[in-house]
């Protein structure tokens, strides 16, 4: 499934998912466990997306979408631009698994990376590891 990654919010890009999955509303709503109509505010921008990564994982799931694929990812960055000073909830949701995180984190704040250096440490991480 190819869509839009350009979709501003998290309701414009989850109703391309979804429409391009072949969904109705009331289907999908039914599938991830929603009301139709809140499925419809979150949508349209007037309720806010979830924070937790089972949910928006289900979502991802009954959309067909595998975790590494760019559309999951943007999905979840999307829900975290709704909650400013938040990190994307798949993100989180591995930070809080894994011990080496807050190391690698205060390693590149130490060295205070900017963009570009996280795109270089993630080229560097993708090509050794």
């Amino acid at each position: 499934m190819r869509v839009e990654l350009a979709a501003a919010t998290f309701g414009q890009f989850l109703r391309q998912l979804r429409l391009a999955a072949g969904f109705g509303l009331r289907a999908f709503a039914e599938a991830v466990g929603m009301k139709p109509s809140n499925l419809c505010r979150l949508e349209t921008g007037r309720l806010a997306p979830p924070q937790d990564p089972e949910r928006i994982g289900k979502m991802a799931e009954v959309l067909g979408l595998m975790p590494e694929s760019q559309e999951f990812v943007r999905l979840n960055d999307l829900a975290a631009k709704a909650r400013p000073g938040t990190a994307a909830p798949d993100v989180v949701d591995y930070a809080a698994k894994q011990p080496g995180v807050p190391l690698l984190l205060r390693t590149a704040k130490g060295k205070q990376l900017d963009e570009e250096g996280f795109r270089r440490l993630a080229a560097y991480i993708e090509e050794h590891f």
